[in-house]
């Protein structure tokens, strides 16, 4: 579910709607912070969760009063470990964020919508005054958070003192992209809400086998966005994948002429071939996609990466390739083998530098003789 989106449709039949954001935590809670309950209908039903039991009931009862006042709350609880009878059993508390979001707000949410398509990380700039009225809402592309000139613009619009935006605070709302958590920076009569937002990695899978299919199942549910290629009319149909899915049946190297491979691509090569995959992975290596994959043996993996290092290839880019493909969890079926591939593309999208289950990491012994050769 895509919250921006949801918010968007929900608008075009109402004035008004609900958006409660966990904006911070302590301790165990039932729900983190970044999460979305959407509150539309006058306060009759919901979307998104922010992690059930009796706090979703005051959430509704709280939305209800809003609806049409222009008012925001804070609402502040307090978990206790005995209270599995209301459905949570925590100990821990949270902060949560009830504004109403109107139509004059659309196009905000639509550049939102936009950059996450794209692939495009973002940070959500809140600008809460003490007397709980939103002053200010603004989102910060990836590209502009490494520019100060929409800082300045932003803080004059919102009559908050220039100085509060230098060094430090730049770097903050950096940091919170890259750590992936919400930050509250206080200031005199209100407070920054900093929240990441992070875009719908594309996954272009090259092969519309078995484990093509299971692998956009699981990706596409875990939020990339996914594009099957195949130069088989049958393989390249979308019955054969999850609805959203895109398909294209074309010859596997001038597709690179018509689809935009990005630094937020993923590639995974898993044709019928090993010629295919060797064309692939070579025109792949050319590209800035974040993440390449080929599916394959040892062996195979070390006569495709000779055959290519013969023919000119980089050895520093082809040390980042991930083949044999996947995490070491012992898969066998196709299923299986579509989890290890998925959890690698969730670990690398998640910034997680750990490779003790890399199946990759096999091929080290490899370069390091390629290098003594050369």
């Amino acid at each position: 579910m895509d919250i921006n989106q949801e918010i968007v449709s929900a608008l075009e039949a109402e004035e008004c709607v609900i958006l409660a954001t966990i904006i911070s935590t302590s301790g165990s809670t039932p729900a983190s912070a970044l999460s979305k309950m959407l509150i539309k209908n006058g306060g009759s039903s919901s979307l998104g969760t922010v992690g059930g039991g009796c706090m979703e009931g005051e959430m509704f009862a709280a939305a209800r009063k809003m609806v049409g006042s222009g008012k925001t709350a804070v609402l502040t609880f307090h978990l206790k470990e005995d209270e599995f009878i209301q459905g949570l059993i925590c100990g821990g508390s949270l902060d949560i964020l009830l504004e109403p979001i109107t139509r004059e707000q659309v196009p905000l949410f639509n550049r939102i919508k936009s950059l996450s398509d794209d692939g495009h990380d973002s940070l959500l700039v809140t600008y809460l005054g003490s007397d709980c009225t939103i002053r200010g809402k603004e989102v910060f592309s990836d590209a502009e958070l490494a520019s100060e000139t929409k800082f300045v613009s932003i803080a004059e619009s919102w009559n908050v003192p220039l100085q509060i935006f230098h060094t430090e605070i730049k770097e903050m709302m950096q940091q919170t992209v890259q750590r992936n958590e919400t930050r509250r920076v206080p200031l005199t009569g209100g407070e920054l809400i900093f929240e990441p937002l992070h875009g719908h990695p594309h996954l272009i899978i090259f092969g519309g086998g078995h484990v093509s299919a299971w692998i956009s199942h699981f990706a596409s549910s875990s939020g990339f966005r996914v594009t099957v290629v195949d130069d088989r009319e049958e393989y390249a149909s979308p019955s054969r994948f999850p609805e959203g899915v895109r398909t294209i049946q074309s010859d596997f190297l001038e597709v690179f002429k018509t689809i935009s491979v990005t630094s937020a691509t993923y590639i995974v090569i898993v044709t019928r071939g090993h010629r295919f995959d060797e064309e692939i992975l070579g025109r792949s290596l050319k590209t800035s996609a974040r993440y390449i994959g080929m599916i394959g043996s040892r062996r195979k993996v070390e006569t495709t990466y000779r055959r290519l290092l013969e023919q000119g290839a980089d050895l520093e880019r082809l040390r980042r390739v991930h083949a044999p493909i996947g995490l070491e969890i012992g898969a066998i079926t196709p299923e299986e083998i579509a989890v290890s591939i998925v959890a690698q593309l969730i670990r690398i999208r998640r910034n997680i530098d750990d490779s003790a289950n890399d199946k990759s990491e096999v091929m080290c012994s490899f370069f390091a003789k390629f290098l003594v050769q050369s």
